[in-house]
């Protein structure tokens, strides 16, 4: 009988230790949204998929209409210099990692690395232009890449300096229906980003 009992009480132990590390999905309702110490507003509701996400790193929230795999915003809180968007999975497959001072063409390369990193396939970004970020100078641009299905991939990102720090906004979704649908919000989203005082 004790063994039975013991038997008993580590399965009820493994459950409850399974069901402690499970992580959720959480709202991101419309409005202010905090992201660490800086700010986006919302036209309307997201999840927040952030915990889900193997690899996204503390400074890096992920939102989603639709769930990962049908679209993505990331948006950083300020990468300081030697940060990444996307965490190695190994020692042997570094990410790209922030340097302080990159060049713009660098600083759209950091990104379109970034995504890469994340198992998209021919990555390629175009219509690089410039953007006002808070009172400063930023870059927007657009890519396009193929998920490892081969499902057409488009995005939007803003990149953008300030305080010694990068900021990020980027937008995934298949070209097809899902990119379109939330383009507008997410234009808006970039355009309400307040980093860091």
């Amino acid at each position: 009988m004790k063994t039975s009992s013991i038997g008993s009480t580590l399965a009820l132990a493994a459950i409850a230790l399974t069901l402690g590390a499970c992580v959720s999905v959480t709202s991101a309702p419309a409005g202010a949204y905090k992201v660490g110490a800086s700010q986006v507003t919302l036209g309307h509701e997201w999840s927040d998929i952030s915990a889900i996400m193997y690899q996204r790193p503390a400074k890096v929230r992920l939102l989603s209409m639709d769930g990962p795999l049908l679209n993505r915003l990331y948006v950083t809180d300020g990468l300081a210099p030697g940060e990444f968007m996307v965490k190695p999975l190994a020692k042997e497959r570094p990410t790209p990692t922030y340097r302080a001072g990159m060049a713009p063409n660098e600083l759209v390369e950091f990104v379109s690395d970034s995504v890469a990193a994340l198992d998209y396939q021919r990555v390629e970004t175009e219509d690089l232009r410039p953007a006002k970020f808070a009172g400063g100078d930023g870059l927007r641009f657009d890519l396009k890449a193929k998920s490892k299905e081969g499902l057409d991939v488009s995005g939007t990102a803003l990149v953008a300096e300030k305080a010694g720090k990068l900021y990020v906004v980027l937008y995934i979704a298949p070209t097809e229906h899902y990119y379109a649908v939330e383009l507008p919000e997410v234009e808006t989203v970039i355009g309400s980003v307040k980093p860091a005082a």
